[in-house]
């Protein structure tokens, strides 16, 4: 059965009602179906397209995320490649006590 398609649905949800029919009687049965199989319907379409809006704002959120790790890393390969440029030999204490040193 499949459930993406409206007609499948309804046709399920009427096979299942068909119990709930002989428990409630002929006095309200086809209308409370009627009214059911409707609500239910509205609530899988809502429901379809509320997940069909999270997954499109989650990969755009994703795309988002990677876009933002690659320039973090990008920063972060030009930062080291300037500090290696500089003294290999001094570390970073060794680096700010010389530049206080030559502000003095």
């Amino acid at each position: 059965m499949d459930f993406s398609k409206k007609e499948d649905r309804i046709k399920y949800l009427e096979d299942k009602f068909d119990n709930l029919l002989d428990v409630i009687g002929l006095n309200y049965g086809t209308a409370l179906m009627e009214e059911l199989v409707l609500r239910l319907n509205d609530t899988i379409d809502d429901f379809d397209k509320e997940m069909s809006d999270l997954f499109k704002l989650l990969k755009e959120k994703e795309k988002q995320r990677q876009k933002y790790l690659k320039d973090i890393k990008g920063n972060s390969n030009k930062t080291s490649k300037s500090k290696k440029n500089k003294n290999p030999n001094m570390t970073k204490w060794e680096e700010k006590l010389k530049k206080l040193e030559k502000t003095k």
